[in-house]
């Protein structure tokens, strides 16, 4: 299975017998190697963890770090984050124990990329080997860094037309590192030599943007795939030869997050729905076409303060006008299926009328990925909607509300000891009992923004929030 996988490449992690049958084995975390910790899962196991923590409590350790929307990773002795700061892309290690910096590395960003204001230049997370750390940044590429800070090998790759920035991170699987770019053209997935950055494989996608994290699966009988949430599809390819092998169609567009893997099924989650967004072109020129030149410009959009906050995303050529194969490009788009899709692992080709087993269309979240902890999979939706599922059949078991954190959600929950911590985006800590019939144990407030998706590893809980990182261990002080 997935766990066995992780495990050969994560010595240090040790596997446990689970009990639940509809997700996979347990293990022992010590380490947070990616974004979401071990292949994506956003689970831990085997300490345990403070409920209540601020600045005066159950606080190991509190370190100033620049600004990212990235997550922090953890190894055995080092938590790793990137960061940008103007021209400069920041790479970090810090000291596990003491929070230290021990090393930064900066290098100038390649090009600059126009994105939309809620991402940033250090959006997507870093993944470790252990040792060696793995970054990418839009406006470069992907880069390679020894435990000493001294660059290990660097691959050029972009530059991306992707107005709302690239989101997705790299993973690992032994020697291999994948990292899937998916942008409005020219989309691709790569496999790269941990090694020396050498590329192994790298195929075209007709995938358009999306900004989700790739995740690992093994199957009983055969050898790894990647599974790829992309829009409008989720797919598999064989990890040692990049060979598309089954996919699903009208999964949704612009997904983020991850692929949630189960004992027998991934979960995908996406955006679209079942008519456009926008209305025919055509009344679109009738409304903002005030020369009657056949197309739309930024200035002529004024009066529709969306429509001028989410220009760029219309305006592929970046020529200041939208044309009509620009906008009905966007606006069909949309309509690619949506929501939470389960989908049953394996097959050849298309298994879309096969192989979907559920599908929810109402109450997703956009951009938390779900997270499945002890049987039971959660949703934490904007407005603190928390939703209970039963993965094996998509039965709603419980939907309420985080009273104190009522607002927007951008990182992803997370669980371990028992508990599901979920982070509003004004850094207010939401811990639930876990349990279909999930309870709240306690709230939390760091004050300060909260884009990043928390790691746990060992008994310690890491959160960046926008200045800061922060390391909570029960009974630290």
């Amino acid at each position: 299975m997935v766990t066995a996988l992780f495990l050969l490449a994560n010595p240090s992690i040790q596997a446990q017998p689970n009990k639940q049958t509809s997700e996979l084995p347990l293990v022992r975390t010590n380490e947070w190697p990616q974004f979401r910790g071990p292949n994506g899962t956003g689970v831990a196991e085997g300490f345990s963890l403070p409920a209540e923590f601020s600045s005066t409590k159950n606080l190991v350790w509190k370190v100033a770090v620049p600004f990212a929307r990235s997550s922090p990773v953890v190894t055995a002795d080092r938590v790793f984050m990137t960061a940008s700061e103007g021209d400069k892309l920041i790479t970090l290690a810090l000291d596990r124990k003491t929070g230290k910096i021990l090393w930064r590395r900066e290098v100038v960003r390649a090009r600059q990329m126009t994105m939309y204001k809620a991402n940033d230049s250090a959006s997507p997370s870093p993944v470790s080997d252990g040792k060696n750390v793995f970054a990418f940044f839009g406006e470069l590429g992907l880069i390679s860094y020894g435990p000493d800070g001294k660059e290990r090998w660097r691959l050029p790759l972009g530059p991306f037309n992707s107005f709302y920035g690239m989101g997705g991170s790299p993973v690992l699987a032994g020697n291999t590192l994948v990292m899937v770019c998916d942008h409005r053209m020219d989309s691709f997935i790569i496999a790269v030599d941990t090694r020396d950055g050498k590329v192994l494989w790298r195929k075209s996608r007709q995938n358009f943007e999306g900004y989700s994290t790739p995740t690992i699966y093994k199957p009983k009988d055969g050898p790894p795939q990647v599974i790829v949430l992309g829009s409008p599809s989720v797919d598999a390819y064989s990890l040692d030869k990049g060979e598309r092998l089954w996919w699903v169609t009208k999964v949704g567009s612009y997904p983020k997050g991850v692929p949630v893997l189960g004992a027998d099924m991934v979960y995908v989650l996406a955006e679209g729905g079942d008519a456009p967004f926008f209305p025919p072109f055509d009344e679109t020129l009738k409304q903002h076409d005030a020369n009657k030149d056949q197309r739309v410009e930024r200035e002529e959009m004024k009066s529709n303060k969306e429509g001028v906050e989410h220009f760029g995303w219309l305006d592929a050529n970046n020529d200041g006008y939208v044309d009509r194969a620009e906008y009905e490009f966007v606006r069909n788009s949309t309509v690619v299926g949506h929501g939470l899709t389960a989908v049953r692992l394996g097959g050849q080709g298309d298994v879309t009328s096969s192989n979907v087993a559920w599908r929810l269309q109402k109450s997703y979240p956009n951009i938390p990925a779900p997270l499945i902890y002890q049987g039971v999979m959660y949703l934490m939706k904007e407005g603190g909607i928390v939703t209970t599922l039963d993965p094996a059949n998509g039965q709603v078991l419980k939907q309420g509300r985080t009273p104190n954190a009522l607002e927007e959600y951008y990182a992803s929950p997370v669980a371990a000891d028992g508990k599901v911590f979920v982070v509003s985006a004004s850094g207010k800590v939401t811990v639930l009992k876990a349990g279909a019939q999930w309870e709240i144990l306690a709230s939390n407030d760091l004050g300060e923004e909260v884009w990043a998706t928390p790691a746990i590893a060992g008994g310690n809980l890491y959160i960046r929030t926008r200045n800061a990182l922060y390391s909570f261990s029960a009974g630290a002080k």
